[in-house]
């Protein structure tokens, strides 16, 4: 049977990619390389035409991401570096293998190893750091393009936590013309009025360095009662409150400090904590306690409330604690606290009402992992994703202040 190869693209670039480039602002990557169109070039004895043939197989009828696509071609190590050189060289074709590996954060390493397997030992193709790296070049223009087309906080903080304060705040300016950062989206069963009557309530109640534990009185606004908690660990002007909803049977935790203190690179400020957790929140990490809102100006974020079912495990051994949270190793981030025991609880059924939403959920429950509320000292790498200069900015690892 004759299958129409062209009919399948055209379908595909019709009904799902075109409309993604349309929104990314960039040229449709089959218009330079159609199904069946002869070039002179050639990756070995194989023309580079029936390479692309068999790559666009994949991607467009097969829905197969880019990178995949290519790791299922079969060819010698010297064919598959030359295409993956032609492809990564072309601009629209590089952006979309990048963004086909930066996708699939869990498997990043997986994916490098396996693209290594395919190429030459010798190609600089994978060198992310080195400026003449065609991988680097294809990163440098998809991380540009991505930065300059987003449209929210969370999309930028969906490839990776470690955006440099400045990127963020002129993305913001970007996007809503002033500074006045904010991140995700106020809860609506608390609605923006009432949380920022609910901060400025509990302004007073805030301490700075030790703090004795205090009731605090329950509110009403608008006919809606809120219920408050004080959790008196630590010892830095940051302070925790849980706020309750009886009525909807919701439950959050505000976590504040000094607006003087805002930042978004200090260690273990909310700022630098909320781009950790936007990070882990935007990839459904089951690992961490959902980030709801973040609000730079006023320097205070809102959190899902996790149930605190306390872990057994010796909390002072950090191989314990990262192997208990493996979702964060898979993310590329690598966590670094020894000193806070009531930094983890048990994740269970009962550990929050979004679980379903989270990654790999039911099998985090078989393996007794843990869920993390505070996420100061955490670091970030990744083994495509290089940083580049102005956009990215080192995680501060606040331990190395104690070492």
């Amino acid at each position: 049977m004759k299958i129409d190869k062209i009919n399948c693209i055209n379908k595909f670039n019709t009904q799902t990619y075109n409309k993604t480039l349309k929104q990314e602002n960039i040229k449709t990557p089959y218009s330079d390389y159609k199904v069946g169109y002869y070039m002179p070039i050639f990756c070995g004895n194989i023309p580079l035409a029936k390479l692309y043939e068999e790559y666009n197989w994949y991607i467009n009828c097969d829905r197969v991401p880019a990178v995949n696509s290519f790791l299922k071609i079969n060819g010698s190590k010297e064919v598959m570096t030359k295409f993956l050189e032609e492809i990564l060289k072309t601009k629209d074709r590089g952006y979309e293998f990048v963004e086909s590996i930066v996708s699939q954060p869990r498997n990043i390493s997986e994916l490098k190893s396996k693209i290594a397997e395919k190429i030459l030992p010798n190609s600089d193709l994978l060198q992310i750091y080195s400026p003449t790296s065609l991988y680097n070049q294809a990163y440098t223009n998809f991380l540009k393009t991505k930065y300059d087309n987003a449209r929210s906080m969370y999309e930028l903080l969906k490839i990776r936590p470690d955006w440099s304060g400045i990127a963020l705040i002129e993305k913001y300016k970007r996007l809503h013309g002033n500074e006045d950062l904010t991140i995700g989206c106020v809860p609506k069963q608390i609605t923006t009025d009432h949380l920022y009557r609910i901060i400025e309530y509990l302004k007073d109640k805030m301490e700075v360095g030790y703090k004795p534990y205090k009731e605090i009185e329950s509110i009403v606004i608008d006919n809606r009662t809120y219920e408050f908690k004080y959790f008196t660990e630590g010892k830095s002007s940051k302070n925790v409150f849980g706020l309750f909803i009886p009525a909807l049977g919701k439950k959050y935790v505000i976590k504040m400090d000094n607006p003087e203190a805002r930042s978004l690179e200090a260690p273990f400020a909310l700022g630098t904590l909320a781009k950790i957790d936007g990070y882990l929140t935007s990839n459904s990490s089951r690992n961490s306690a959902p980030l709801c809102y973040y609000d730079h100006k006023n320097n205070f974020s809102v959190y899902k409330y996790i149930e605190h079912a306390a872990v057994s495990e010796n909390t002072n051994n950090l191989n314990v604690i990262r192997q208990k949270l493996p979702d964060f190793n898979a993310l590329g981030l690598h966590y670094n606290d020894t000193v806070g025991f009531k930094n983890f609880f048990c994740l269970n059924e009962r550990s929050l009402d979004t679980h379903y939403r989270m990654f790999d959920y039911d099998r985090a429950i078989n393996n007794n992992e843990w869920i993390s509320v505070d996420n100061d000292h955490v670091t970030y790498s990744s083994q495509l994703q290089p940083m580049l200069n102005w956009y990215n900015s080192s995680l501060p690892n606040g331990m190395g202040m104690f070492n």
